[in-house]
């Protein structure tokens, strides 16, 4: 039981993180830029500006749930025993490694467009983006190690499978 239950972390966590990122990139990093506005002012402006933000938010949905599909995919095969519980960490780690850059690359556009029609500066104006780094970078480092642990605790194929078939 406790194999199958760390499958279903690794798509949790990279929902969770998927979660964040879309609503910091969309609501709280643009309410924190302009303060003085309301979300919905903030929303209005961009509309005006002539900035299509629903087609926006929803580039950006789609390219974070992209993610948690493929982790959904690994647990699947790890369910099934086609990938190793290692390889689905691997796998589940190096999703969540890959949010760095996807938050980068996303919050890009609509930051830059908050920051031209509102005249602030650019950049991550909450402490989230920040965070969603430090996991990212947390994520590296155990990937690592993961990836260190299993090269160095090579067994032949034979023998996991007969591990695998005596613990079913």
């Amino acid at each position: 039981m406790g194999n199958r239950l760390s499958l279903l972390v690794g798509p949790l966590v990279v929902l969770l993180y998927a979660a964040v990122m879309v609503l910091t990139i969309t609501v709280w990093d643009p309410a924190a830029a302009v303060p003085s506005l309301t979300y919905p002012e903030i929303i209005a402006g961009l509309n005006g500006a002539g900035i299509s933000v629903p087609a926006e938010v929803l580039a950006l949905i789609v390219w974070a749930y992209l993610g948690v599909g493929l982790a959904l995919v690994l647990s699947i095969l790890g369910f099934t025993g086609h990938a190793g519980r290692g390889a689905v960490a691997v796998g589940h780690l190096a999703l969540i490694v890959a949010g760095a850059p996807a938050y980068f690359w996303g919050s890009f556009s609509l930051g830059m467009d908050v920051a031209d029609t509102f005249g602030v500066s650019g950049g991550d104006h909450t402490r989230l983006g920040g965070v969603l780094y430090a996991i990212s970078g947390v994520a590296l480092l155990a990937l690592v190690a993961v990836t260190f642990r299993m090269v160095t605790n090579r067994r032949p194929v034979r023998l996991r499978r007969e591990k695998r078939r005596a613990e079913m």
